[in-house]
C-alpha cells in the first residue's frame, strides 16, 4: 500500500538529455541552475562530510544524523574487507501523489520509483547535484559523459517528486546510494522498516563484484537476498531478537510471500522469496551464513561459480525453499512431505489473552483516524482492521477492503518490521470486535 522504488542495484543508464557548459568556472545543469566553485576536470570540488570509513553522507531530511551514521558503521563493521567509497544521499519527499514515475522525462530512464510532491528547494536540489558532481569526480572508471547523463537523471528525478531506494555501483570503489523520506517514513512506526532499507542498501554497497565483467543466471535473487538477509538480521539483532528469532521471522516472511506472490525466484517479491532459498541452503550446509554477514560472498565473483545451474544443489534449492510450515508459530523446513505452500490459507484466530490494547492503545489510537477516513471512501464503511502486538512489545496494524486483504497488510508489515507474533481482527467497519476489548 505504500509503494516505494525497489531496483536492482545495477543500473545501465542509457543516452540521456543534459546540457553542459563551463564559463569562468561555472557548471550549468539541465535545468539551468548554476554551479559557481572551484572545479576539477570540469567538475565541482568539494566533498560532503565522512561519517566513516566507507561512507560519506548528505541528509536533508529531518531524521537526525545520528541514526544513520550509527547503522552505517555497525554495517561496516560486519564487513570482511572494505572496498569502495558511498556517498549516502538522504531526502525528503511531500505526501504520496502516483503509484507511476513522474511525467515528462525527455529520454531514456531506469527509474521506475513512485511520486510524490516535492518539498526541497532549489537550493537543496542544486546541493545534492553539486555533492553527486563531486562524488563522481572521484571515479576514474568512467567518463564524463556518463558522470553527467547520472547527474542529469538525479536532477530530474529531485525536481518531479521521485522516489528511492537505490544503490547504484558507479566503479568497484565508487558507490551512490539514495534514500527518500516520505512522510510515512518518519513516524516512529515505520523506523524499522526503513532501517531495513538502510541496511538493504548499504550492503549492496559492499557487494564487491557488482561490475559487468561478474554475472551468473542466478544473480537478481541471490544478490537482492543476500541484501534482505543482512537488512533482516541486523535488524533483528538491533531490537535485542535471539537469532532464533531471527530465523523464525524470516521462514515466517519467506511463506507469506510464497503463498502470496508464488515459488520462482524471480519478481515480484524477488529478495523475499530469495530469503528461503538462503535459508535453506545454509541449513544444509551448504553455505556458511558468516560470508552471507560479512559480504565475502560477493568477494572475486565467488557467488557467479557457486550458484550455477548445473550444480544440483541450485535446482533443489528452486524445488525445496517453499516448503516451510507454521507450527504454531515455529517455522521451518518440511522437506517430506512434498507439498508446496497453501494457497487458500485460511485466516488463524488466537487466544485473545494477549496484551494487545495494554501495549497498543497509542499505536492504535494514531492509526484510527486514517483507517476511518480510508473505510468511509474506499472501502464503503465494510473495511477491517487488523493489529499484532510482538514478542518485544511492539505493535503494527494494516487495514483492507476485505477481511482477507486487511490480515495480509497486517502480515505485511508485521513482517517489513521483523514483529513476532499474530494478527488479530480488531476492527470491522468502524465497530471494535478485538474481544479482549469488548468481552465477547
Amino acid at each position: 500500500m505504500r509503494p516505494i522504488l525497489i531496483t536492482i542495484s545495477i543500473l545501465l543508464f542509457s543516452s540521456l538529455v543534459f546540457s553542459s557548459e563551463k564559463k569562468q568556472g561555472n557548471i550549468t545543469y539541465a535545468n539551468g541552475a548554476k554551479y559557481k566553485g572551484e572545479l576539477k576536470d570540469g567538475m565541482p570540488k568539494s566533498l560532503p562530510p565522512e561519517i566513516s570509513q566507507s561512507f560519506v553522507m548528505l541528509n536533508l531530511s529531518s531524521i537526525e544524523d545520528q541514526y544513520f551514521i550509527d547503522m552505517a558503521t555497525d554495517a561496516e563493521s560486519k564487513m570482511a574487507s572494505l572496498k569502495a567509497k558511498t556517498l549516502l544521499i538522504i531526502y525528503p519527499l511531500g505526501e504520496f501523489v502516483s503509484n507511476r514515475p513522474p511525467i515528462g522525462f525527455k529520454g531514456n530512464t531506469n527509474f521506475r520509483g513512485a511520486t510524490h510532491k516535492v518539498v526541497l528547494t532549489e537550493s537543496e536540489i542544486n546541493n545534492i547535484n553539486e555533492n553527486v558532481s563531486n562524488f563522481l569526480a572521484k571515479a576514474s572508471c568512467t567518463d564524463y559523459q556518463y558522470k553527467r547523463r547520472y547527474i542529469n537523471e538525479t536532477d530530474w528525478r529531485l525536481r518531479n517528486g521521485g522516489a528511492s531506494q537505490s544503490q547504484s555501483p558507479i566503479c568497484n570503489d565508487i558507490r551512490i546510494i539514495m534514500i527518500s523520506i516520505d512522510p510515512d517514513r518518519k513516524k516512529p512506526r515505520e523506523r524499522d522498516n526503513l532501517s531495513y532499507v538502510f541496511y538493504h542498501e548499504v550492503y549492496h554497497s559492499f557487494q564487491h563484484d557488482l561490475t559487468y565483467n561478474c554475472r551468473g543466471p542466478n544473480d537478481l535473487w541471490v544478490i537482492e537476498a543476500a541484501a534482505s538477509y543482512f537488512a533482516r538480521y541486523s535488524v533483528a539483532m538491533s531490537n535485542g531478537a535471539s537469532h532464533k528469532m531471527f530465523v523464525n521471522g524470516l521462514l515466517d516472511f519467506a511463506l507469506w510471500h510464497a503463498n502470496n506472490l508464488g515459488t520462482k525466484l524471480e519478481d515480484p517479491g524477488v529478495a523475499e522469496k530469495g530469503l528461503g532459498a538462503l535459508r535453506l541452503m545454509i541449513g544444509k550446509g551448504w553455505l556458511e551464513e558468516s560470508r552471507v554477514l560479512d559480504g565475502s560472498l560477493f568477494h572475486d565473483c565467488a557467488r557467479v561459480k557457486e550458484f550455477s545451474d548445473s550444480d544440483s544443489k541450485i535446482q533443489y534449492l528452486k524445488d525445496h525453499w517453499y516448503k516451510i510450515e507454521n507450527n504454531n508459530g515455529n517455522f521451518e523446513f518440511n522437506l517430506s512431505n512434498g507439498k508446496g505452500p497453501s494457497q487458500n490459507e485460511t485466516i488463524k484466530t488466537v487466544n485473545y489473552d494477549t496484551n494487545l490494547m495494554e501495549l497498543c492503545r497509542e499505536h492504535i489510537a494514531h492509526g484510527w483516524k486514517s483507517y476511518v477516513k480510508i473505510n468511509k471512501k474506499e472501502f464503503h464503511s465494510k473495511g477491517y482492521l487488523f493489529a499484532v502486538v510482538g514478542e518485544d512489545g511492539r505493535c503494527e496494524h494494516g487495514f483492507g477492503p476485505t477481511q482477507k486483504h486487511a490480515f495480509n497488510d497486517c502480515t505485511h508489515w508485521k513482517k517489513k518490521n521483523n514483529i513476532i507474533g499474530t494478527c488479530e481482527l480488531y476492527a470491522r467497519g468502524e465497530e471494535v470486535v478485538w474481544r479482549g476489548m469488548n468481552g465477547k
